[in-house]
């Protein structure tokens, strides 16, 4: 099974819109179609751009959604502890995504993030869209 790191803005985007690439991808890892990794600091940031008004209140994310999110992170995706962050973006949140994307090995971190996507790589880890990414679990409907 493929690892994968979720980057927060895909599980936020997944939550606040029904259609679209990164509810798709979460459907798969509800699927057990992928092997999701995450952080604390990943959880951390997930509910509370869900609970800012501005983001999640927008959308009508509700405090239950929001404690269904994390609950689902919390047990149904491993959850790593980087030792530490080493600065490679600039942006802390980015480099924290990374940081557990190498501690986990994950093959895969799925952003919809255009300066993680322009890495391309980070380590052995491809950093890829939530779109490519179903594109290649799912070749048969690219």
């Amino acid at each position: 099974m493929v690892s994968v790191v979720l980057d927060v803005n895909v599980i936020v985007s997944s939550v606040m819109s029904p259609r679209g690439a990164p509810r798709q991808v979460l459907a798969a890892w509800e699927a057990g179609e992928i092997d999701a990794l995450t952080s604390d600091g990943i959880i951390g940031e997930v509910a509370e751009k869900l609970l800012d008004p501005r983001i999640g209140g927008r959308f009508n994310v509700s405090l239950a959604d929001v404690q269904a999110v994390v609950l689902l992170l919390r047990t149904q995706a491993r959850v790593v502890d980087p030792p530490s962050t080493v600065v490679v973006t600039g942006d802390p949140e980015d480099d924290h995504v990374l940081a557990t994307a190498a501690h986990g090995r994950a093959e895969y971190l799925v952003t919809g993030d255009k300066g993680l996507l322009g890495l391309v790589r980070h380590g052995s880890t491809q950093i890829i869209s939530p779109r490519a990414f179903l594109d290649l679990l799912n070749p048969r409907s690219a």
